[in-house]
């Protein structure tokens, strides 16, 4: 059995690593200056050389004869680490090594010499997918390991990985392989293995592996056992193997779609029909859209876009024919379209729906008119004649309101009215108890903030009870109730009955020993002071009151069944 591409041509030193420059020299400075942490964090996507890394780093620390701080490959220690066959050098699967036993298990033997080596290390692949309870009993060994234990921790979700290890860790992260770099890559290889492919397949290839080594060396691989042997790998081979859907296919739909729309819908549902992925096409077909309108709008952009010379050429010819604005429309629908992709929408309904939304011609096409709205054409009245116009007066302006000083509050004038309030309607010292006061022009003002105690109190009789508490306090009679520059007149009453101003008894729990009324309105005699305490007190609305008779005033009936009395006894004496 031969072994796959991608393990044969695993990285095996720092110079082979592709794509990570900026990893490879922190990992190069650290050794040369004799600053290895403790753990480290290796964060990227796959296939990027995350664990490749971490091997050479392995192989780096424990070689017995480096070269430029680079393994030498050949002593004993190396060579166990290439076969993994150094117990010095351990690799844990996170995914299948997952629960707190196997932590547990693991730091038994942390504390343990390295055999044959300087280092004991620990690289645990996949490590985002230990249990809590597992980061948990990791932690602490994590944080203070003996001075020959380093741990290596790869993992492609690292927002997946506590906190509390990624603060104990030094994070180195991986980037994406740009596609230039697989291409050589392949290349090499390619040449390596005497596998006859052209430049374009290559490049096709290194644009499927997205960013990802390990998956362009295994599709190059499946390409060539899918080709003759002595047959040139072409971008047909690629299309065979991996299915319609490359960059060529789009670039022609592209060109089909300026000349005949409905032939470029048979073009991709060709591509569609071919078994592709919805999501894979619309991808390609965005980024197709993305660079011919980037050339068409920023030409100097095209040596940044990481393409073929083929791809170049096509990009400055093809961008000639398109308009900015209609290649913007072409993304929006694309994006638009691939969501609906990735949600799951079969492919004859995306297919057509995104036909409709880049047609260029939907806008032209005019909506039928439905009949009930078909009318028959109404005659054109005849025109009125021409009336002389009146001339119209402008109306006057509406003379400007008076601007009312803000008179500052008498707190001494307020403290009086509202005692006289309080002592004969405690509504109305409700209503009053936030309003200022003050006198203007003889008048007295009563200025409301609030809206609402300013309309209650113009409501039924309560205009009348204000004039007649408080019309004393002003020189000239009148009590003004003022809001925001408005001014209503509390009026007189009319008869002398209505000035008669009642305590409310509803409101007054217990009898005070002296009436709540003014000096001038006390009971003069006993029994009217005794109706006054009696109206405020919580009883019903009518009180009967009964008088007891004297001596002196007998009633007539009384009178005369004593004198039908007395001829009795006369006669009984008489007798």
């Amino acid at each position: 059995m031969s072994i796959s591409l991608y393990r044969k041509y695993r990285p095996q030193d720092f110079q082979s690593v592709v794509g990570q420059d900026a990893a490879v020299e922190i990992l190069r400075n650290s050794i040369s200056k004799s600053r290895v942490g403790h753990a480290y964090l290796f964060s990227g996507p796959r296939g990027c050389g995350k664990t490749s890394a971490a091997r050479i780093f392995a192989k780096a620390l424990n070689c017995l004869e480096p070269v430029n701080l680079e393994p030498c490959g050949k002593c004993k220690n190396c060579l166990a680490t290439t076969a993994g066959e150094n117990l010095d050098v351990i690799e844990i699967d996170g995914a299948s090594n997952n629960t707190v036993d196997e932590i547990r298990e693991l730091k038994t033997h942390v504390s343990l010499a390295p055999f044959n080596s300087k280092y004991k290390i620990y690289i645990i692949d996949e490590v985002h997918m230990l249990s809590i309870s597992a980061f948990n009993a990791l932690l602490k060994t994590l944080e203070e390991p003996p001075d020959y234990v380093i741990f290596i921790l790869a993992t492609t979700e690292p927002q997946k990985v506590p906190v509390t290890i990624r603060s104990r860790c030094q994070h180195i992260p991986f980037s994406r392989i740009s596609t230039e770099d697989i291409f050589a890559r392949l290349s090499y290889v390619c040449k390596a293995e005497n596998i006859n492919a052209n430049a374009e397949a290559l490049w096709e290839i290194s644009r499927q592996a997205d960013g990802a080594l390990r998956d362009a060396l295994s599709i190059l691989e499946q390409v060539a056992a899918s080709s003759q042997s002595s047959s040139e790998i072409t971008i047909e081979t690629v299309e065979n193997a991996l299915g319609a859907g490359s960059r060529h296919a789009f670039e022609n739909w592209l060109q089909v779609s300026r000349e005949d729309f409905a032939k470029s819908y048979t073009v991709l549902k060709a591509i569609f029909d071919s078994g592709t992925s919805p999501v894979r096409i619309f991808e390609e077909i965005f980024v197709s859209i993305r660079n011919l309108w980037l050339v068409r709008k920023y030409p100097q952009i095209i040596y940044s876009l990481g393409l073929s010379d083929s791809e170049e050429e096509f990009l400055k010819e093809e961008c000639l024919h398109w308009e900015i604005q209609r290649l913007h429309d072409m993304l929006l629908a694309t994006v638009k379209i691939l969501a609906q992709a990735r949600s799951g929408v079969r492919g004859d309904v995306l297919l057509g729906l995104f036909a409709l939304e880049i047609d260029p011609d939907n806008a032209k096409i005019p909506e039928p008119i439905p009949a009930s709205r078909m009318q028959a054409p109404v005659s054109t009245p005849k025109p009125m004649p021409i009336q002389p116009q009146i001339p119209v007066s402008k109306p006057k302006p509406k003379p400007e309101p008076e601007i009312i000083p803000n008179i500052p509050n008498d707190d001494a004038l307020k403290d009086e009215c509202l005692r006289i309030a309080r002592e004969n309607n405690f509504m109305i010292f409700c209503g009053i108890l936030h309003a200022d006061f003050y006198t203007r022009d003889g008048n007295l003002c009563v200025r409301f903030a609030d809206d609402y105690a300013f309309r209650t109190l113009q409501l039924s009789n309560n205009p009348a009870k204000i004039h007649a508490m408080l019309h004393e306090k002003a020189s000239s009679g009148e009590v003004l109730l003022e809001h925001s520059g408005e001014f209503f007149t509390c009026p007189k009453f009319t008869t002398q009955s209505q000035t008669l101003i009642k305590p409310a008894p509803e409101i007054i729990t217990q009898i005070s020993p002296e009436p709540l009324g003014t000096q001038n309105s006390k009971p003069k005699t006993v029994f009217e002071k005794f109706l006054s305490d009696l109206q405020r007190l919580p009883v019903q609305n009518e009180i009967i009151l009964r008088r007891k008779n004297t001596p002196d005033e007998i009633p007539d009936q009384e009178q005369d069944q004593e004198q039908n009395q007395e001829p009795e006894s006369d006669n009984e004496d008489n007798d």
